[in-house]
């Protein structure tokens, strides 16, 4: 979950509460073993809403664990991101015990400072993996096996589409199967009436441009990186993925909409004069707060399949809590990470606090957790999200190398929407590119 994400959650959530509860812990490592009888203080670096959530369940945690005080600080996102970095080249010295890490800082953290995070099957992680979605899940775990974050909130991906514009040619998109049926009908649309299928940021003004591409190689089974660390950026499912933006680019489907929260929102009111928007579950709620006049016109389906047959989910981000590897506390901050994400007892307190999608399994299923969305003609948000996260879908693997991989992407994507290059040479290039400045292989 990149920054951008997080600025259009922070805007949807604006005048939202902020937690301010401060104390730093950290140390010179240890604490597995530690007596959970024994008076400490754990501290939580977090931001604004998922901070929220957290505070909610610390009365019921320290109840259960009266000799253990958490302490809840908002750092702010992205500002925890330069703290936490400083602290592990620092060798963990003022590092909060527990640190709430988005999916795309893991590999990062991970890779650059090998021991500053616990590995939490030490702690007894192993015990509960089996509650989480099984893509998420890895994606905050190494390739050796271990498992460095429990997910907090995750997030799968969705095509948010203006039903009542398709209706006027005749097309019910929720009987799609494959993007290349959109579109066909999204031609359809723009020759009745000039609508755009949907938008991107054409120039690559900021890194959210490259959401769609990830989504539809996602779909494909592929990333940026591979599991090994191999750069995959121009396999076959990544060129599929911009071979499809470049041929609905080619038929005039694609709006030429700047990157930001204005223009994204401008897609949501109907301003943009799009009949789609690829985007992610916490999307969702944006619409009603937002588009009210629009109820009832948008409607949410899953992915469609890059080929038939093809897989119909995706992943699109997630956050963790993870435990520093400096805590002199690590016990203690793992009882509380399991207390809060995975124990329904817990979850419940957290979701009500924060509304954020949680990863626990569990609370899937519980009565509060599902309500009918009167926005969307009744239809059960949380539930259909639900079925979308229990479908197959691929891990991620990030890297230290994230930023260095989306900066050759978006460039690549940029000559071929802008100049009309070639999908496989512009992806070849940018791959090489990025096994220069990597020193990684290209798989």
């Amino acid at each position: 979950m990149h920054p951008n994400r997080i600025r259009y959650v922070a805007a949807a959530l604006a005048g939202a509460t902020v937690i301010t509860l401060s104390a730093c812990g950290g140390g010179s490592g240890g604490g597995e073993g530690q007596d959970l009888s024994a008076q400490q203080t754990i501290t939580v670096w977090t931001w604004d809403q998922p901070g929220k959530g957290l505070e909610a369940a610390v009365p019921a945690f320290e109840k259960q664990y009266p000799n253990i005080d958490v302490k809840i600080e908002n750092v702010g996102n992205p500002a925890i991101y330069d703290k936490t970095t400083t602290g592990m080249a620092a060798g963990g010295v003022g590092l909060a015990d527990v640190i709430n890490l988005g999916i795309d800082y893991m590999g990062n953290y991970t890779e650059t400072f090998p021991d500053g995070l616990a590995d939490l099957n030490a702690l007894g992680a192993d015990t509960i993996a089996k509650d989480f979605p099984p893509g998420i899940w890895a994606s905050g775990s190494g390739a050796d096996g271990k498992v460095y974050g429990v997910p907090y909130e995750v997030n799968s991906a969705a095509v948010y589409y203006r039903k009542d514009l398709f209706a006027e040619v005749g097309v019910d998109v929720a009987t799609l199967a494959t993007w290349d049926d959109l579109l066909e009908a999204g031609k359809k649309l723009k020759a009745k009436n000039g609508t755009f299928l949907f938008a991107m940021d054409k120039a690559a003004s900021e890194s959210s441009s490259a959401d769609f591409f990830q989504t539809l190689s996602r779909l494909q089974g592929t990333f940026f990186f591979n599991k090994d660390g191999k750069i995959t950026l121009n396999d076959a499912g990544s060129v599929a993925a911009l071979d499809f933006l470049k041929r609905a680019n080619d038929a005039g489907l694609v709006a030429d909409v700047p990157g930001g929260w204005d223009n994204f929102m401008s897609q949501i009111k109907g301003q943009a004069n799009v009949a789609i928007v690829p985007g992610a579950s916490w999307v969702a709620g944006v619409f009603a707060e937002n588009a009210p006049d629009l109820a009832g016109k948008w409607a949410i389906r899953g992915p469609l399949a890059m080929k038939p047959g093809g897989q119909t989910a995706a992943l699109s981000g997630a956050t963790y809590l993870a435990v520093a590897g400096a805590s002199e506390h690590k016990k203690a901050a793992f009882e509380f990470v399991k207390f809060a994400l995975a124990g329904t007892d817990g979850a419940k307190l957290v979701y009500q606090g924060s509304g954020l999608f949680p990863g626990y399994m569990p609370m899937w299923e519980t009565e509060e957790f599902k309500a009918p969305s009167t926005y969307f003609e009744g239809l059960n948000v949380n539930e259909f999200f639900v079925g979308e996260l229990k479908k197959e879908t691929s891990p991620s693997y990030y890297t230290k190398d994230y930023a260095r991989a989306l900066k050759a992407y978006t460039d690549a994507q940029s000559q071929v929407l802008l100049k009309g290059a070639d999908p496989k040479t512009a992806l070849d290039e940018a791959a090489k590119v990025l096994a220069g400045q990597t020193k990684r292989d290209i798989a």
